[in-house]
């Protein structure tokens, strides 16, 4: 899994070496050598933006680590977290990234729901949003030190 994850950041770099150059992911394995190799992008949904691709697999992957190292091993928060993220609306192609990690990783994909809904969320909840400069404010309010009056 580790050696997966080093291969996300590796194809997550090189590809925003090259992300304003191509309108697609599809685009951009056809016009760089470099990025044929990383099967990932095989898997995605080729009209993906670039940019897309690099803030959903950072997304999916930025928990990876610390989950790695976990006592308990969450294999179904593992998996889903990049069928969240990278594999919205397109099922064949989170059935092509299952049955390739499974080759290393026997039970990669098992047990999850059969639906996955939008990435949006993950990334900004609507209810942060409306709240706005409120949450902020109220944030840490009395940390370290309580609440001083208006008056005082």
């Amino acid at each position: 899994m580790l050696l997966h994850l080093g291969d996300v950041m590796e194809t997550v770099f090189c590809l925003s070496q090259c992300a304003d150059e191509y309108t697609s992911i599809s685009a951009a394995v056809r016009g760089n050598d470099a990025l044929a190799s990383f099967t990932l992008l095989g898997f995605v949904d080729g009209d993906m933006s670039s940019r897309d691709f690099i803030r959903r697999a950072s997304g999916a992957f930025f928990v990876w680590p610390k989950a790695l190292l976990d006592a308990e091993l969450n294999c179904a928060m593992i998996a889903n977290t990049v069928r969240h993220d990278l594999f919205d609306n397109n099922a064949s192609g989170w059935k092509a990234y299952v049955a390739e990690r499974r080759k290393d990783v026997a039970w990669f994909g098992e047990e999850l729901p059969a639906d996955v809904k939008s990435a949006a969320p993950a990334h900004a909840s609507d209810e942060a949003k409306a709240s706005g400069d409120d949450a902020d404010s109220s944030r840490y309010s009395t940390w370290p030190w309580p609440n001083k009056s208006a008056d005082a």
